[in-house]
């Protein structure tokens, strides 16, 4: 079935989120995902081309949110608090450091390399409706990583499917990171209240037709926030500060030796060629080495 006869509703995903019914309700959220274009198809297998351009897409989309999300701090109190802030900074130089390590290792995106995205209507209106769209993405993201790992597994490429795992372990951070914050004001009690993470299903596109709303305006109930912009390597220096992260399969020194790099110090260090290649060998060389 092709994604154009897909119809999964706005209430149906925000069940599989985990949002419907809870303490977060986004109101006006419950019309169909009607896909405006056929960029996405179900497939029994995809191939690595395929897989890379939706999760640098979808790595875009995540970039935006949360840039934007930091940039309406006076409208999210709490999100952007300061004990808060540095985790959303510190997840924004993460999204934006996927985009970079996939469009490394091949990935095209299928809406360029400057896009632009909507949103929800009001999603950074509060903190309620931010951290209930932080919770569905970030579930849709894990999901696809993890069809991504079966694919990438099932055609051999064991050193994709590595990095696809330990993209999804950074998401799954994400995910409970937002649903911390959410029990600071709301009812919610356990922010890791999962015993497994979620899948559905061996097709990265299956999940990633979730994602399609974001991609064209009033897709939400005939309604939606934007566009908003993809921000540059600039922008995203700007706003994560000295909250970046740090990558701990950097060949530089060991992990337990290096210390949190300011994000203006990641770039260099870790997104050049020979970062990239040195990932990509590793994971090869890893996998030779089981198979002897």
């Amino acid at each position: 079935m092709g994604l154009l006869d897909a119809r999964t509703s706005r209430r149906d995903f925000l069940k599989k989120t985990g949002l419907a019914g809870a303490t977060v309700a986004l109101g006006g959220m419950a019309a169909p995902l009607l896909a405006p274009t056929g960029a996405m198809a179900d497939s029994n297998t995809e191939s690595v081309t395929e897989i890379l351009g939706y999760a640098v897409t979808a790595e875009q989309l995540a970039t935006t949110f949360y840039y934007t999300a930091i940039g309406a701090a006076a409208n999210l109190p709490q999100s952007t608090n300061s004990g808060n802030l540095p985790y959303l900074q510190a997840a924004l130089g993460a999204e934006y450091f996927h985009v970079q390590l996939l469009t490394g290792a091949g990935g095209t995106s299928l809406v360029g390399n400057t896009p632009s995205f909507y949103f929800p209507p009001g999603t950074f209106s509060n903190d309620t409706n931010f951290l209930g769209v932080l919770n569905a993405l970030e579930t849709a993201f894990i999901e696809a990583y993890l069809a991504a790992v079966y694919q990438f597994t099932a055609q051999g490429q064991n050193g994709l499917a590595q990095i696809a795992g330990e993209i999804l372990g950074v998401e799954s951070e994400h995910r409970v990171l937002g649903r911390q914050i959410l029990t600071d004001f709301t009812t919610l009690k356990v922010p890791n209240n999962l015993v497994l993470e979620q899948q559905d299903g061996t097709s990265v596109a299956t999940v990633a037709k979730a994602l399609i709303p974001f991609l064209s305006a009033n897709q939400f109930d005939g309604k939606s926030t934007g566009p908003y912009m993809m921000p540059t390597q600039s922008q995203v220096a700007s706003a994560v500060g000295n909250n970046g992260g740090m990558n701990p399969n950097a060949p530089s020194m060991p992990p337990d030796q290096m210390p949190e790099l300011p994000f203006a110090g990641i770039l260099p260090a870790l997104l050049g060629l020979g970062g990239l290649g040195y990932l990509v060998s590793r994971r090869r060389g890893k996998a030779d080495d089981g198979a002897q």
